[in-house]
């Protein structure tokens, strides 16, 4: 039973796209931490900061800058885009049980609560943004794409 059970969550992790999320989210977050690293040794350790903001930022620009390019750049952009809908959900998901929480009263809802929905505002921005983009470079790939742009 528990391996029917770990198939099922597996299967549906995999479909919402959490294994190409964390992929993409390990990959930049190795990147930070390797600039980190290196600029705290060779550099100031306060521009080791900078360099860890800056290093996966600057791998996720070269990767949006042609996704279809090749597979690691596709990879990337779409592990980012998954990424922004989880999050999305996730922060709806806090947004709703803080309003639970504060007993649908908006004035402590407003005092505790709104990182939550100003945070699920921006991923869902940032996935609208990268959608269309990642479904026309899986096309351009012949793959299947779990996105379905409206044409």
């Amino acid at each position: 039973m528990p391996y029917l059970i770990g198939m099922i969550l597996g299967d549906v992790l995999g479909r919402i796209g959490f294994f190409r999320a964390a992929g993409a989210t390990l990959l930049l977050g190795g990147v930070a931490f390797l600039a980190y690293r290196l600029a705290a040794a060779n550099l100031d350790p306060a521009m080791a900061y900078g360099a860890a903001a800056a290093a996966p930022l600057a791998l996720f620009g070269w990767a949006i800058w042609h996704p279809a390019a090749s597979r690691l750049r596709l990879w990337i952009v779409d592990g980012v885009y998954l990424a922004a809908r989880l999050a999305m959900w996730w922060a709806a998901a806090a947004f709703a049980i803080g309003l639970v929480a504060a007993q649908f009263r908006i004035d402590r809802w407003l005092a505790g609560e709104w990182p939550q929905a100003a945070t699920a505002g921006f991923f869902w921005l940032v996935q609208r943004a990268l959608g269309a983009q990642v479904a026309r470079s899986h096309r351009i790939m012949g793959e299947r794409s779990v996105i379905e742009v409206d044409a």
